[in-house]
């Protein structure tokens, strides 16, 4: 057993270790879930205080320390071990392992995180439940951020602000993968294809989308560049006992 894996199940920090092939996706019920503030960096420490909202607060903490309760597991070290740093452009590394490429994304009280090695990866979640929120104008994002071959696609059907959703997390994988920041959305265009979102943009012929989806419908989306990797995907309950569950998700961009 990976000694390093204090919190997760055997069987996840045994594949993290071993399997390093493939891209890992854990999902993360962030309620659920009690957050480890002795993991977490003393910067980290004072941005989860800074949150006006105290639940806001404890469940950015669940995915800080999750994130480094799984990237222990994967290079079979201590978490206390880990130093993230941020690049040039702010997205997180490893200094002393760069080989081992990573990325979190948190929304609401769902998570997920993406780990892979020898490539550039990046992964967005939404909560559906934004939706609902009144002064969520998800029409107006569109309008700032999107294509008007994007608007279009998305419609003005009862499906529609769910299909932006699907396109906004499809956009924003690939720019974190990128390490760009959101002035840059507008150039990754993203078209439906049976409701699935693919690339349009110049970025296919570099990155690879793959669209997911939480058990519970929340809309989701990896990028990643390099040749296709095989997907093992994870779902980490209250108890800290990952279920594990395997999906096999085609990859979809423009021809």
């Amino acid at each position: 057993m990976n000694e390093f894996a204090t919190g997760l199940a055997t069987e996840l920090a045994i594949e993290l270790a071993i399997d390093t092939h493939s891209i890992h996706v854990i999902a993360i019920a962030l309620d659920d879930t009690e957050p480890d503030y002795a993991l977490l960096s003393e910067t980290e420490r004072q941005r989860a205080g800074r949150f006006l909202r105290q639940q806001d607060g404890a469940r950015f903490a669940v995915a800080h320390s999750a994130l480094r309760r799984l990237l222990a597991a994967a290079l079979e070290i201590p978490a206390t071990e880990l130093h993230i740093a941020a690049s040039s452009d702010g997205k997180p590394w490893l200094l002393r392992y760069p080989g081992l490429a990573f990325n979190l994304s948190h929304s609401g009280a769902v998570a997920m995180i993406a780990i892979g090695r020898d490539m550039r990866l990046g992964i967005d979640i939404e909560h559906r439940e934004r939706l609902a929120a009144a002064h969520f104008d998800w029409r107006g994002i569109a309008r700032s951020y999107f294509t008007q071959r994007e608007r279009t696609a998305i419609g003005a059907g009862a499906d529609a602000a769910y299909r932006f959703l699907q396109m906004w997390t499809a956009k924003e994988s690939v720019l974190k993968a990128i390490g760009s920041g959101l002035s840059e959305l507008e150039q990754v265009e993203v078209a439906f294809d049976d409701a699935v979102p693919l690339l349009l943009s110049r970025h296919h012929l570099r990155w690879r989308l793959m669209p997911l989806a939480t058990a519970d419908g929340h809309p989701a989306a990896l990028a990643h560049d390099g040749p296709p990797r095989p997907l093992r995907y994870w779902r980490w309950d209250g108890s800290l006992q990952p279920a594990f569950t395997e999906k096999n998700i085609s990859y979809v961009q423009a021809a």
